[in-house]
């Protein structure tokens, strides 16, 4: 199974990058609280990065880029959170 670089886009700080074992490339550029995401999809991403009982972030976030995991063969994707 490939990985996945998520540059990760809150839209209120920095971006951020994640990796994850799964082909995430169905949720390439969407958003949670886009009228564009579906529900569905806003899900998904929520329970991928953030728990479900006090909201903390359950994703390893990094400050800088993955490029390794990137030649190693990973897809890029971006997604992230509208205030």
């Amino acid at each position: 199974m490939k990985k996945t670089v998520v540059i990760w886009d809150n839209c209120e700080a920095s971006l951020k990058f994640f990796v994850v074992n799964k082909d995430l490339r169905k949720l390439n550029n969407k958003y949670v609280n886009s009228t564009e995401t579906s529900n569905k999809d806003a899900d998904k991403i929520c329970k991928m990065v953030y728990n479900d009982k006090d909201g903390s972030t359950i994703v390893n976030l990094l400050d800088t880029f993955p490029v390794d995991e990137v030649l190693a063969g990973a897809f890029v994707v971006v997604m992230g959170f509208l205030p």
